[in-house]
């Protein structure tokens, strides 16, 4: 039984593939970035872009691949209105190709990472579970629900048996701020290099964040159920960003520099995910809480700044 982790060298992949290879599952990294001299026992690499079906195809019959984790989007929420075209080719039509390459592969499960922040929209109650009405208010967010949809039907149609998680905000170590990737990574950043953070609003919206570690134990034990469906992920619990920033402050030491900007019209004034079916149907709980998991990357960023910057001496 081999899973295929499409997106395993990215900050979610990464800790996705170390869970499951230290639960004793076979692994192959389908990435980009992937590099095969990182080849282990349990973890082989294929260096491939998620565009390219024909090695995708070939990645699942070489290593008779049983399972998959689909992690890659080729954009982000804030940027997705930009090209929507290059939004739903790159990211729906693509999935489409690795869906009908799983059918000819018999793949019998696939996990799908979605997004508990954009396939809701505006909140109509606080914290929202799976029957909460959809009504993204970007392209990102319709692209991960009709991705949703077109997963479903391919089970309905061919058996593929799936998990999609509406993950809220993971952090942790390997986040990077550069690409985008995260308000607590781009704002320790900021802090540490005695940059302005910039926030849209008032700083009163509410985000629910989680460790990005207890969300790759979430995927391995939904890789690993029975269960079907679709599923919250996150911590439950809501965190403005001025308490975030406060936080922040407390862990790093600086006193945050905040710039307040007009609001932008596709933020959501509260995303804060109900949890419990996760919970119910795969026995799962964060285990970690935002105040020691926002010490522990401040700790691995210190660390990794310290050793880049040593590097370049």
């Amino acid at each position: 039984m081999t899973t295929l982790v499409i997106g395993g060298r990215g900050f979610i992949g990464r800790h996705v593939v170390d869970v499951l290879a230290a639960s004793g599952e076979d692994v192959v990294v389908f990435d980009r970035h992937a590099d095969a001299s990182l080849d282990t026992e349990a973890v082989r690499h294929v260096r491939a872009d998620f565009s390219d079906s024909t090695q995708l195809d070939r990645a699942l019959a070489r290593y008779r691949i049983s399972r998959v984790v689909h992690l890659v989007s080729s954009t982000l929420p804030k940027s997705s209105n930009e090209d929507m075209r290059f939004d739903y080719q790159s990211n729906v039509v693509q999935t489409l190709a690795l869906l009908d390459a799983c059918v000819r592969n018999e793949v019998g499960k696939i996990v799908f990472i979605s997004s508990g922040g954009t396939v809701y929209g505006i909140p109509r109650t606080t914290p929202m579970d799976e029957t909460h009405p959809t009504d993204p208010t970007c392209s990102y967010g319709i692209g991960k629900l009709t991705i949703e949809k077109y997963i479903a039907l391919y089970q309905h149609l061919y058996g593929l048996r799936h998990v999609i998680l509406r993950a809220a905000n993971p952090y942790g170590p390997g986040q990077d701020a550069a690409r985008g990737q995260g308000v607590i990574a781009q704002f320790v950043r900021n802090m540490r290099e005695g940059r302005p953070l910039e926030v849209w609003g008032d700083g009163t919206i509410v985000r629910d964040y989680f460790h990005v570690r207890d969300f790759a134990e979430l995927v391995r034990s939904a890789l690993f159920s029975e269960a079907c469906g679709v599923f919250n992920a996150g911590s439950g619990n809501a965190t403005s960003i001025n308490a975030l920033i406060r936080i922040l402050e407390s862990a790093t030491g600086v006193l945050a520099d905040v710039r307040y900007r007009e609001p932008r019209r596709f933020d959501a004034p509260a995303v804060v995910l109900d949890c419990r079916k996760a919970a119910a149907c795969f026995d799962w709980r964060p285990a970690i809480g935002l105040v020691d998991g926002i010490t522990q990357f401040v700790s691995w960023f210190d660390d990794t700044r310290t050793q880049r910057d040593g590097n370049l001496k």
